[in-house]
């Protein structure tokens, strides 16, 4: 597991490697599957994909349907060998002590030790970022676009506040440290979609752990911040590019929506809105919609998207049965659900097979631990009937023994 973990932090190439590998183990071992609300989701999402891109005549960009039976693999292997609290805990601690790695390596970039220069290593490590409708360089560590880096970097953080808050003495120092190094991090990436999504995680963070005045306050420091933003665009990084920001994302969403208004059911294909014809986006030529909902919509259509938001809202119930199970993992995991989809309004981040993983691995994890909590309720009336008929049996051979 820990080459694994290695492949999916340092290179958006090689963190593909890991769902052939789970591939190749169902082969072998396709016994003891646990099948779910999102195994099924995801089951669906890619033969509808195929079919879709089918549809499209897009040839071998159906090809890129095999991810999300990748995910799919990579979910159900999850949750069959991480559904206790403890396994969960060691696997993200894995992940974020790896990671710091990579903010590491953001920072060498930051300070001109890896340069510019274009080199082989550099795209296989995800360090070569550029962005080509912007005039300078963004920093993503190993995730070769900035925004996934900060997805990822906002999780990290909110899985080391989760771990500062669960320890004492030095060890509550080393976990401070690690979220102040993915803070800096999270900056440098200038990704504001990251902010937005990290305050709403954090938001959700604070309401499962009881802290219902620290969310509001959250959520009054990200409506202040961002009507500061608004209104003071030169306080923030890139603020000189802002409302040509907005305004792209505005046209695209437009284009977006009329794609999708022109195919509805079935939606222009997973690689769809950058295979489109150049009378429809005239003006940018993107690979997604820059939104969760609307590329699901555009891609694959109300089905698609259907299907999508059907697997978010049974994520939202196995939380509240962790929630109500008092499972202290609970918290962390919606607040990593919430960072994703919160930065979802604005982006498309787990397009990325890194951010991808991320999103599917803590959906996962909730599953796993999820369906050991169902199976020990499920459980529990047959060990009380089994008691009950000990004591019983018991009664009656006392009963036997004092009549002799």
């Amino acid at each position: 597991m820990g080459v694994i973990l290695l492949l999916i932090v340092y290179s958006p190439f090689l963190s593909l490697l890991p769902m052939f590998l789970v591939m190749y183990y169902y082969s072998r071992n396709p016994l003891g599957i646990y099948r779910d609300n999102w195994t099924n989701g995801l089951f669906f999402l890619f033969i509808w994909s195929v079919v879709v891109g089918y549809l499209n005549g897009q040839g071998i960009y159906i090809s890129v349907s095999v991810v999300i039976l990748g995910y799919m693999l990579v979910h159900i292997y999850l949750q069959n060998h991480y559904r206790e609290a403890g396994q969960v805990e060691k696997l993200l601690q894995s992940v974020m002590l790896l990671s710091l790695g990579s903010a590491i390596i953001e920072f060498l970039e930051l300070f001109q030790v890896i340069s510019y220069a274009p080199a082989w290593w550099k795209y296989l490590l995800g360090a070569q970022v550029m962005i080509e409708n912007e005039q300078y360089f963004r920093y993503g560590g190993t995730f070769f676009n900035a925004n996934v880096a900060g997805t990822w970097y906002a999780v990290m953080l909110l899985i080391s506040l989760y771990f500062f808050h669960m320890h004492q003495g030095y060890r509550k120092g080393l976990y401070f440290l690690a979220a102040a190094t993915f803070v800096l991090a999270l900056l440098i990436t200038q990704s504001r979609g990251a902010l937005i999504g990290l305050m709403i995680g954090l938001m959700l963070y604070a309401y499962f752990m009881g802290h219902k005045k620290k969310m509001m306050l959250l959520a009054f420091l990200l409506i202040s911040g961002t009507a500061l933003m608004l209104f003071f665009p030169e306080w923030f990084p890139r603020g000189n590019i802002l409302y040509s920001s907005i305004t792209d994302r505005q046209i695209i969403w437009e284009n977006s929506f009329r794609m999708f208004l022109m195919k509805p059911v079935t939606g222009w294909g997973i690689m769809g809105i950058y295979l489109a014809d150049n009378h429809i986006f005239s003006y940018l030529r993107v690979f997604h919609a820059h939104n969760i909902l609307l590329t699901m919509a555009t891609a694959l259509g109300i089905a698609g998207l259907g299907v999508f938001v059907w697997m978010e809202w049974s994520l939202l119930q196995e939380f509240r049965l962790l929630s109500r199970n008092k499972c202290r993992l609970a918290p962390l995991l919606v607040g990593i659900n919430g960072i994703i989809m919160g930065q979802g309004t604005v982006d498309f981040t787990i397009m990325s097979p890194q951010a991808g993983l991320l999103f599917i691995g803590a959906a996962a994890l909730t599953g796993g631990l999820a369906h050991a909590y169902r199976r020990q309720v499920n459980l529990l009336p047959q060990r009380i009937q089994r008691l009950g008929a000990v004591r019983i049996s018991g009664a009656h051979a006392s009963h036997k023994y004092h009549k002799s």
